[in-house]
């Protein structure tokens, strides 16, 4: 048995800020890492810091620009028990997209579309949340209860399987 780490974040960024407005939720980001001190974090967000035009697929490193720039940002993180096969599934989707990242873009039209409930989706487009409940749910880790589209970031803190292991300031974290 491995481990994987899914994290539910707010990070005070005018965007997060607009997010949590409509959800009415404390956290507006999800990602997941792969190791137990959360140091990369693979999600759908800025690819650069500075720069919310130029968004897809991205890895935050909890020393690197993003996390020095938002060290406010605060966290809750999740461990969740998984087979040797869903994270090597887990992580074969990570690298598959890590490679190819160009083609990966945020979905800032399937913003509103969700918010209004609509299922339109643009190929190779995900907002954070749906991304790694698609991750989830092709690793055959968990099925939720609706498309995995329609996923909100407070979806994931009523998963049965996870194990609450911290909640606090990201940069305190291990």
């Amino acid at each position: 048995m491995k481990k994987i780490y899914v994290l539910l974040m707010q990070t005070f960024t005018v965007p997060a800020q607009i997010i949590k407005v409509f959800t009415l939720y404390k956290y507006s980001h999800v990602g997941i890492s792969l190791s137990s001190d959360c140091d990369i974090i693979y999600s759908f967000g800025r690819r650069k810091w500075n720069s919310i035009l130029n968004s897809g697929f991205s890895m935050e490193h909890k020393d690197g620009d993003f996390f020095k720039n938002f060290k406010d940002t605060t966290c809750r993180i999740y461990e969740v028990e998984v087979s040797d096969d869903q994270y090597k599934i887990v992580k074969d989707i990570l690298e598959q997209m890590q490679e190819n990242q160009d083609y990966y873009k945020y979905d800032y039209f399937g913003l509103i579309t969700r918010y209004f409930r609509i299922p339109f989706r643009v190929k190779n487009r995900y907002v954070c949340s749906y991304f790694v409940a698609s991750v989830l749910k092709k690793a055959g880790i968990y099925d939720f209860s609706k498309e995995v589209f329609f996923v909100q970031p407070k979806d994931f803190e009523k998963i049965h399987i996870f194990k609450e292991i911290y909640t606090g300031k990201f940069l305190s974290y291990k």
